[in-house]
């Protein structure tokens, strides 16, 4: 429906036509009419409710706002970026309240976002004295579908900060728009079995010879599937939209194929793949949003360099020794412990953690994560990915590093004691904080008779940099572990190995408990008063006992 007609209707029948015009859909972009939105406007987020206004004013539909910003200093450029706001009418807002509600979200993400990394690069570029180049990160959107089954915004964003080159991606947001929710991919597909041959097919066919090196750039974690395609539904990780032309899926530099074969975009089209998404999702003619899509630029942000805060020195740990080890400042034991009693145990030939996780709604974990007060960074990479002797803790939003430590000498040696070396590479499996207490797992990937002086728990004072304990070996070669009341709960094993799951005392590392189990655990993850323990065949859970 175009919108010149709609302005002819009359008033008794407008609203019904607006409120029709909020379902229809299309991908094209009109600056007709474009005037720009004052600086009070877009000072921050809480200002769209400004453009709101006057976007109700124009009949549009919706309204895609462009924020460019810039930081500068002394008048040279050092920065340059912009981001894009998103706007129901009125209308569209009483009809998809909650697809309202969540576009105030995203556009307040969007701007704080956008206006503290310009900021952030921008005294990054000050630091630079190799590049001349002005640095950038820009991100624009188009609306691509409006109905009552998708609100689909389809993102590009593009970036310098130094290096050898540029990065960009695409990404698309699919919204229930009744519901408000995000929709995962797998959610709108009838037959998912269908989808990794399907890619596959098309990949080769619109870039003869591309599946060679989409094969060799994946590399499957633990617990994985070998198929990265399936793994990316299981992830939700795809990029995708779709249209009259069916299902769209667009892969960006470095996501399945290195940074030189560039964009990938195929089509799984509804005729050569009839039963692969839902009849309700499909669209028989293209859509038309010329008449209810605006965009419009509003005026240039200016925003000050970042003025950094110290970085924290990188504290190094010594070796003592590479057996059990207390400090004189642990304290004796705690008095009392909790216990677990097992209450589930489901054997399989393998156990799928992402299944588990999902089926049990649970994350899982490993180094590099975020708990409620801190987020861990591994550093120091060794040998290969995700093997880190390093660590940097800052607060969750990644704003101010806490604690930077070097634990090679913990992981590698030589100790004090014997001046032994490990002799294969040590790394941090993971580590968490406890009344100002780092706690970190040490391990390998190998069998124990690699090296057995290894999968240990240590201890660190935060305030004094001090070692307050190291456990014995082999009791922690899991992704995780979990500290409940005065207790870490860990794991060990391997195959031809003993498989225990240990409870150590907190304040000395002292083991006290150890229970049997089928094969290595992987992931501790609690609920309430449930230990859920993910391994390589069975899954457990026991009852927390204090």
């Amino acid at each position: 429906m175009k919108r010149k007609s709609v302005k002819t209707i009359a008033a008794s029948i407008a609203m019904i036509m607006c409120l029709s015009a909020c379902t229809s859909t299309g991908n094209v972009v009109n600056d007709d009419g474009a005037t720009g939105v004052s600086a009070e406007a877009i000072g921050d987020a809480t200002n769209s409710s400004t453009v709101s206004d006057d976007t109700a004013a124009t009949g549009y539909q919706v309204t895609v706002v462009n924020h460019p910003i810039s930081s500068s200093q002394d008048g040279k450029v050092l920065c340059t970026g912009s981001y894009p706001e998103i706007v129901l009418s009125d209308e569209c807002k009483e009809k998809y309240p909650k697809l309202s509600e969540n576009l105030d979200n995203y556009n307040e993400t969007n701007s704080f976002g956008a206006t503290n990394n310009i900021s952030e690069y921008a005294s990054w570029a000050l630091e630079d004295t190799y590049n001349s180049e002005g640095y950038y990160d820009s991100k624009s959107a188009e609306i691509v579908r409006f109905d009552d089954k998708l609100f689909t915004i389809f993102e590009t964003s593009g970036s310098f900060t130094g290096g050898a080159h540029p990065n960009h991606y695409t990404y698309a947001t699919n919204y229930d728009p009744a519901t408000g929710e995000i929709l995962r991919l797998d959610k709108v597909l009838n037959d998912s079995s269908l989808l990794s041959d399907g890619i596959r097919t098309e990949l080769e066919k619109a870039y003869p010879g591309i599946m060679e090196e989409v094969d060799s750039f994946y590399f499957a974690e633990d617990g994985a599937d070998p198929d990265q395609f399936v793994q990316k539904l299981k992830d939700d990780t795809y990029t995708w939209t779709i249209d009259d032309k069916g299902l769209n899926i667009f892969f960006s530099p470095y996501e399945i194929a290195s940074y030189a074969a560039g964009d990938l975009n195929i089509v799984l089209s509804a005729k050569d793949y009839p039963n692969l998404v839902k009849a309700d999702y499909l669209l028989d003619k293209p859509q038309d949003l010329s008449s209810i899509v605006k965009h419009t630029d509003a005026e240039t942000i200016e925003v000050a360099p970042t003025e950094n805060e110290p970085v924290p020195e990188s504290v190094s740990i010594s070796n003592p020794t590479w057996k059990y080890y207390k400090a004189s400042e642990a304290t004796v034991p705690a008095s009392s412990h909790l216990k677990l009693t097992k209450t589930k145990e489901e054997k399989s030939d393998y156990l799928d953690i992402y299944t588990w996780a999902e089926a049990n709604d649970l994350q899982t974990e490993m180094l590099t994560h975020e708990d409620d007060n801190y987020f861990y960074s591994g550093t120091n990479e060794v040998e290969y990915a995700n093997s880190y002797q390093g660590i940097d803790i800052y607060d969750t939003e990644m704003n101010t590093m806490y604690y930077s430590y070097d634990l090679s000498e913990l992981c590698d040696g030589p100790d004090y004691e014997e001046e032994k070396t490990s002799a294969v590479h040590q790394f941090i499996r993971y580590a968490t904080i406890v009344d100002n207490i780092l706690y970190a797992e040490i391990g390998h990937l190998d069998y124990s008779s690699e090296e057995s002086d290894s999968s240990y728990i240590v201890a660190i004072n935060l305030a004094t940099n001090e070692l307050v304990f190291r456990s014995e070996p082999l009791v922690a070669n899991g992704s995780n572990f979990k500290i409940v009341d005065d207790t870490i709960i860990c794991g060990y094993g391997f195959t031809s190995e003993p498989d225990h799951i240990y409870l150590l005392d907190r304040f000395t590392g002292e083991k006290y408990d150890s229970i049997q189990i089928n094969s290595a655990a992987d992931q501790f993850q609690i609920k309430g008063d449930t230990l859920y323990v993910a391994t390589y065949n069975t899954a457990y859970e026991f009852t927390i006992s204090r």
